[in-house]
């Protein structure tokens, strides 16, 4: 509306400048008039000229006082083709980074993508941590409870290494005892000159150290009845003697010499110690014919050496089965590995022997048996025949492993 209001005023101003310059011109050319010295004729074209520079001024004011986008153009033309192009330039420029932006965009779209997947792994990774860190906590509960449970065996087992310290202080005491009364039963024996001359050169019936009887003495018990076990001790002693000397022993021969202090010593130890105790009734020196036996009690804790059925040693054997002497040498080494085995894990060698423990002759053959189908090359294995203890003797059962398997 407003651009039509603007057309319609410039139509009629410039319709009404014309005419007034039309009639002015008329006039002019009527009257002959002049302008300026000219002659009427050029004074009407001058008139006409006028008349159109009225019109476009009057255009040009009414435009530009009107309408801002005219004086715009009129006269800021130029800044506003600057302002075109800096708002070109601008757009170009913004174009540009709309365009870096959408790449970057893009690309960080891509690596959201990448940040997104590397998040779910981890989550997945979590979730699994998480679940194991729920069973090394489920662990650590049950280690936990067993270590409490080691450590109450560990204490219990603590104070029962410390009732067998204190318990094997007090045999420790007593053994102690008997050597001092050994000393001084020493010390009588050289008065006897004419029996050690006879000991020399005479016909020994017993060996210095060789076990007359033995026997588990039951402890904790009231000091009468465990003399009553030594007296029996002994008196087993004295059997052993009389068949090893046979009918024609003297009475004098069957004699067993034993301090009355140690009997008594020995039974105050057994008494107060916390497990039974292995006495052993030997003789202290090399006996003759003719001649009474002199003895020592010998006190030791008793306890479980071995379970039934229970490994001792393993050997691998690897020898020629034609040779009978390189085989039984084997057999023999290995049985004394045994022994060596069973005497360092506290069990009492026989003080003559300094053997342990027996094995049937059955089990030897068939040892041999097996190293003939194996060609003298098997594994083989010793095994304890029964719970055996400190007092012994160490039964064995062996087994042998080759080529065409066990038996």
């Amino acid at each position: 509306m407003y651009g039509l209001f603007l057309i319609m005023v410039l139509v009629v101003t410039g319709g009404a400048i014309a005419f007034i310059g039309d009639r002015l011109g008329s006039r002019v050319g009527k009257k002959k008039l002049t302008m300026f010295g000219l002659r009427p004729k050029y004074t009407s074209i001058l008139v006409t000229i006028l008349t159109g520079i009225s019109i476009t001024t009057v255009t040009l004011a009414v435009m530009t006082t009107v309408s801002e986008n005219v004086r715009t153009a009129l006269f800021g033309m130029e800044q506003l083709r600057y302002s075109m192009a800096e708002a070109e330039q601008r757009l170009s420029t913004a174009s540009r980074e709309l365009e870096q932006a959408k790449a970057e965009q893009n690309k960080t779209n891509a690596e959201l993508k990448e940040t997104q997947a590397a998040v779910e792994k981890l989550n997945a990774q979590r979730n699994a941590l998480e679940q194991r860190a729920v069973e090394l906590q489920r662990g650590n509960s049950l280690l936990e409870v067993a270590n409490n449970e080691l450590t109450e065996k560990n204490h219990s087992l603590s104070e029962n290494n410390s009732k067998l310290e204190e318990s094997n202080s007090k045999l420790m005491e007593g053994n102690a005892k008997l050597v001092e009364a050994n000393k001084q039963l020493e010390v009588s024996n050289e008065n006897l000159a004419t029996g050690i001359q006879i000991m020399r050169e005479g016909d020994i019936t017993f060996r210095a150290g060789e076990v007359l009887s033995s026997g588990v003495v039951k402890a904790g018990r009231r000091e009468e009845e465990i003399l009553g076990d030594l007296q029996m001790l002994t008196e087993i002693a004295r059997n052993n003697i009389s068949r090893r000397l046979g009918d024609e022993a003297t009475e004098e021969e069957k004699q067993i010499w034993v301090l009355e202090s140690e009997y008594e010593r020995a039974a105050k130890v057994i008494s107060t110690s916390k497990d039974d105790v292995i006495v052993r009734v030997i003789s202290i020196g090399n006996m003759v014919r003719g001649e009474s036996v002199r003895t020592v009690l010998q006190l030791f804790r008793n306890r479980k050496v071995f379970d039934d059925d229970e490994l001792i040693a393993t050997s691998n054997i690897n020898v020629d089965i034609n040779n009978e002497e390189e085989v039984d040498g084997a057999i023999t080494s290995f049985l004394r590995e045994v022994n060596g085995i069973a005497t360092r894990k506290g069990m009492l060698p026989d003080p003559i022997s300094g053997n342990v423990g027996v094995i049937d002759g059955e089990e030897i053959y068939k040892v041999i048996d097996e190293l003939h189908h194996n060609n003298g090359k098997a594994m083989i294995y010793a095994y304890s025949k029964g719970t055996c203890e400190v007092f012994g003797p160490l039964r064995l059962r062996l087994k042998v492993i080759g080529s065409r398997g066990l038996f």
